[in-house]
């Protein structure tokens, strides 16, 4: 049995943001890169809005968007996850799953330390992986997926 991929998730820095984008260009057609990289970086300077990313020897493997908003119903802030891209050729499936996990987990914990009370994930994501998402204890609550933060 191979060991398991060592993989550290950390907040992104201005050097990781290429890379970051290009994992989160599933349709060439549909996505500006550079555009992508702009949008990062404005990110990285937002108080209520975390980009991390995943780091497998070395290289930049996974990357995750969660942006806090305010919520009458859910308590006063609730994070959603918005964007979330791994790299799918140069991993396993093992691989790919352990990184999206890690990466769900650091963003809940984020969202968590940043005062919500609860984390969703928006569309596409919360129709793209179900199973990821059952592993984490989403469920649907109305038109999106989430779970409540202890």
């Amino acid at each position: 049995m191979r060991p398991s991929l060592e993989v550290r998730v950390r907040n992104a820095r201005h050097t990781d943001l290429d890379a970051a984008a290009r994992l989160l260009a599933r349709d060439a057609d549909d996505r500006d890169a550079e555009l992508d990289v702009d949008y990062l970086r404005n990110l990285l300077f937002v108080p209520p809005a975390t980009v991390v990313v995943a780091e497998a020897e070395r290289r930049v493997v996974g990357v995750g968007v969660l942006a806090i908003r305010p919520s009458v119903r859910s308590g006063p802030f609730v994070g959603v996850i918005d964007e979330m891209g791994v790299a799918q050729a140069e991993l396993a499936t093992a691989d790919r799953r352990q990184v999206a996990d890690e990466i769900v987990e650091h963003l809940a914990t984020s969202a968590r330390n940043k005062g919500c009370t609860r984390v969703e994930v928006s569309e596409p994501l919360a129709s793209a992986e179900p199973s990821l998402w059952k592993r984490h204890r989403f469920a649907s609550r109305g038109r999106s997926l989430g779970r409540t933060l202890a």
